[in-house]
């Protein structure tokens, strides 16, 4: 969704990532020209194939990382850069005339470091331009083919299939790590009401619902207390909005404090709140309820040490059978009986 998106916030993760993977070129390229260069000497190559290694070992890592640095979209400038390492990658193996154990290990790391970093569409691009860059350099050079790769080549190769190969890998446990975590604050912001910081209303019926069907199957007890701010548009009228939210902050701290293991506080919404109570007989409910009246008398923080405020509380039991918002009504029903009888007072729903 983009209006929940900041531009900067990309841009910032869109850097960070490009610098990684930048850093990995450096390493890939400069592991990956040491069998390289083993075959240039193998064949007594022209001096270019040693100029044009050192460009595309260590002129063509900074220049990549120069162009995602200025590019406007970081992430994407990258891309197009592994794009061309693909392409490079494949000029490489037909030079070195398909040889079969540097071959292999460029295609394989050349595929993996795309799925890893973009997924199969990257990976699907880059592969293409490998066969685009191999094919074209492969026919230029008379489609040279020496598939026995010498020793020395092959010990050279070792420190390009190991150290890329574990960077690669820490590389994507890293990103898989991320991803992970803000997977989890995802989910916490979409339970969370962010003002008072308690879970919110669909939340907790997601969570009543499953008291519900288990005190269904395995017998328990369990209660519901719904509250709201007595007066609560005098307070705002009166103090300012922003006075009424440290109310309503307020009332988020006590119902925390008086929590138990198990027990869910909430905010359905305005000024209503909802505690989800396991293991409470309503009398022991009731009791809850009136220790939340008697915190509230009490002074609290600064920001709210002037103004006085109370508040309604209704109370139901878990039903044999109805749905959460079935007991969320019928706690609510209590809350206005509440309201009716003078209000600052708890009511239970029989």
């Amino acid at each position: 969704m983009p209006f929940f998106t900041d531009s900067t916030e990309v841009a910032v993760e869109g850097v960070g990532a490009a610098r990684r993977i930048g850093w990995m070129r450096f390493v890939g390229n400069g592991l990956g020209a040491l069998p390289i260069a083993s075959i240039i000497l193998e064949r007594q190559a022209d001096a270019a194939l040693w100029v044009l290694l050192l460009l595309n070992a260590l002129a063509w890592p900074a220049l990549a990382m120069l162009l995602t640095r200025r590019a406007r979209e970081p992430a994407a400038a990258q891309f197009r850069c592994m794009i061309v390492d693909s392409l490079f990658g494949g000029a490489w193996i037909a030079f070195m005339a398909l040889s079969t154990v540097p071959s292999a290990l460029f295609a394989a790391l050349l595929v993996a470091d795309k799925i890893a970093a973009g997924g199969i569409r990257l990976a699907t691009r880059a592969t293409l331009a490998l066969v685009v860059g191999f094919a074209a350099t492969w026919l230029t050079l008379g489609l040279p083919y020496q598939p026995i790769t010498s020793q020395r080549t092959v010990v050279l190769s070792l420190p390009f299939l190991f150290v890329y190969g574990i960077g690669l890998s820490v590389l994507s446990w890293r990103l898989a790590r991320r991803v992970k975590s803000q997977n989890r604050q995802l989910q916490r912001l979409s339970r969370m009401d962010p003002l008072v910081e308690l879970a919110n209303r669909g939340f907790l019926i997601q969570r009543a619902q499953q008291v519900l069907q288990t005190g269904q199957h395995h017998g328990g007890d369990a209660c519901l207390l719904m509250l709201d701010v007595d007066d609560f548009k005098r307070i705002n009228d009166s103090h300012g909005h922003r006075a009424g939210d440290e109310v309503l902050r307020r009332i988020a701290i006590v119902l925390r404090q008086l929590a138990q293991p198990g027990d869910m506080p909430a905010r359905l919404g305005g000024d209503e709140f909802a505690v989800l109570l396991r293991q409470r007989i309503p009398a022991e409910a009731m009791d809850v309820a009136e220790q939340i009246r008697h915190y509230l008398q009490e002074p609290g923080a600064p920001e709210t040490a002037d103004i006085q405020f109370s508040v309604s509380i209704g109370i139901a039991a878990a039903a044999g059978t109805g749905s959460a918002e079935d007991w969320l009504a019928k706690a609510d029903k209590a809350l206005y009986h509440a309201k009716r009888h003078g209000k600052n007072t708890a009511s239970y729903a029989e």
